[in-house]
């Protein structure tokens, strides 16, 4: 989908103070192989909820959007994602994020986007479309929030090759020009993936999950061992990722040479190179990897966390092409191409 007349016009970020490899290595919640295969360094661990980090981001976000823009911002559509738990069960943390950022009540929608580390992402193909289609609908905000931790999700050692961090982030998207316009968007999903996170886990009658330890390994290892191995998701993973990163530069009439940086998901290196790199023919200095390594893997914040990166340090600058990637499990991919502007921020 080609876009053209929407911008960023905000970003915000709240990351969790860093913790070395080391801390979790003399604990054993890490172990030297792991450390071997993945190369971080350090991630980040928040105090707050995941909820509270979106709101500190979104605080940030709309007020980079008044000073970028001349004026205000009044989002009509607000979406949230966090891909743990929230911290309360039963209960709409959208409405949470937009009444303590003081949007308030009024026309439009507040949803929770549910496409895993790829809702922020996905996000702005969500934002974008209605945006478009409703001309009273002036502009988004979409804010993403978590927290990881024991007991149910420790970040060194829940998932295979991948360390979790803690942040917040969001964006305002509306038509007036500010930081980045958004030149193309495209996202393609393919749901026989979804077992890989399922692996034989049955359906359980209330929500417990978030009170007991997560073993995402081995519902890893249960799926693969079923479905051919660790080449079969590499391969459908590689079709996802060529597919709507090629769609994108193709409908915003650019080629991969000429994006400046790609931001995409904080994995660990040995997973950054199968599911990133090589489908993409792409070197690493080219993503934010040395980030993903310091921060870990940020739920649905890992793109917005880069590109304000590249913003702040200048990176990148204006004129330049910057290319968001999610993967979310399910599994979902969405690539967005934006085009920064002169608009300052900082």
């Amino acid at each position: 989908m080609r876009v053209d007349d929407l911008h960023l016009n905000g970003i915000g970020t709240d990351v969790g103070a860093l913790t070395p490899v080391a801390a979790p290595l003399a604990a054993g919640e890490f172990t030297v192989a792991d450390a071997g295969r993945t190369g971080q360094l350090s991630t980040a661990v928040a105090g707050l909820p995941g909820p509270e980090l979106a709101v500190r981001a979104g605080r940030e976000a709309l007020r980079q959007a008044e000073s970028t823009g001349g004026g205000p911002v009044f989002p009509t559509l607000c979406l949230h994602a966090g891909i743990y738990h929230s911290g309360i069960d039963f209960w709409h943390a959208a409405s949470y994020v937009r009444d303590q950022l003081g949007v308030g009540a009024g026309p439009g929608l507040t949803l929770e986007l549910g496409a895993m580390s790829n809702s922020l992402v996905a996000g702005l193909d969500v934002a974008a479309s209605v945006l478009r289609g409703r001309p009273d609908h002036d502009a988004a905000l979409i804010t993403a929030g978590d927290r990881f931790g024991a007991p149910g999700f420790p970040h060194w050692s829940t998932d295979t090759g991948i360390v979790y961090g803690d942040a917040g982030s969001a964006v305002v998207l509306s038509r007036r020009p500010g930081l980045a316009r958004i030149r193309a968007i495209a996202s393609y999903t393919d749901p026989s993936l979804e077992g890989l996170q399922r692996g034989n886990e049955p359906f359980r009658p209330a929500s417990i999950t978030a009170h007991q330890s997560l073993d995402i390994r081995a519902r890893k290892r249960q799926w693969l061992g079923r479905h051919g191995g660790p080449a079969h998701v590499d391969s459908r993973n590689a079709d996802g990722v060529t597919n709507v990163v090629k769609t994108a530069l193709a409908d915003a009439g650019v080629d991969l040479p000429d994006i400046a940086r790609i931001c995409a998901p904080h994995y660990g290196r040995r997973l950054v190179h199968t599911q990133i790199l090589r489908p993409l023919g792409i070197p690493e200095h080219r993503t934010m990897t040395e980030l993903g390594l310091r921060v870990g893997h940020l739920g649905a914040s890992d793109q917005i966390v880069a590109l304000d990166h590249l913003l702040r340090t200048g990176e990148a600058g204006p004129g330049d092409h910057v290319l968001l990637l999610g993967i979310g499990v399910g599994m979902t991919w969405t690539a967005v191409v934006l085009q920064l502007g002169p608009a300052t921020a900082h």
